[in-house]
């Protein structure tokens, strides 16, 4: 029978310390408290940046429900400060007809609307939120529809499930 020797937890020492000993006692270590003082309160974010500027040709498009306020410079669509391209082969995209988008590179596409109407972004849902609408109409001085104008009449079904409800009741 062959016998190895069991390595002891004393042999082994961390980078910087002494080998461990039994005959000493371990040290004390003393915890300082520290008070972090709270952060002030950050101020709240506007829903909302102004984007169209007076002194620039501005104008919406719809990519497939997605509606976007694009700049026009040199005749090319630019949005969020970048040239749009075509999604399929990243070709340049030019407006044809006054209002419609297709790609001028390879795969020739249809992509979208544009309009040179800037109250289409609201027309054309490029905000769902009533109270954003009004916010956006207000800061980029569009013209609410007449829906918007109205108050909310009825409470909104907020739940499929209050369809069941009454079924639930009755049974």
């Amino acid at each position: 029978m062959r016998r190895t020797e069991q390595t002891k937890l004393s042999e082994f020492t961390e980078l910087g310390d002494a080998p461990l000993s039994t005959s000493s006692p371990p040290e004390e270590t003393t915890c300082s408290i520290t008070t972090v003082e709270p952060a002030p309160p950050r101020p709240k974010g506007q829903m909302w940046h102004k984007t169209i500027h007076a002194d620039e040709e501005w104008g919406v498009c719809n990519f497939d429900g997605t509606v976007l306020l694009v700049r026009l410079i040199d005749n090319k669509i630019h949005a969020h400060g970048e040239e749009a391209v075509c999604k399929w082969c990243s070709g340049v995209l030019e407006i044809r007809e006054e209002t419609k988008v297709f790609c001028s590179g390879a795969c020739k596409r249809y992509q979208g609307e544009f309009s040179d109407d800037l109250n289409s972004f609201l027309h054309w849902e490029g905000v769902k939120s009533y109270t954003l609408r009004k916010m956006v109409a207000e800061v980029e001085g569009l013209d609410l529809e007449a829906r918007d104008l109205k108050p909310i009449s009825y409470a909104p079904n907020w739940s499929i499930l209050y369809e069941y409800a009454d079924d639930m009741v009755t049974e």
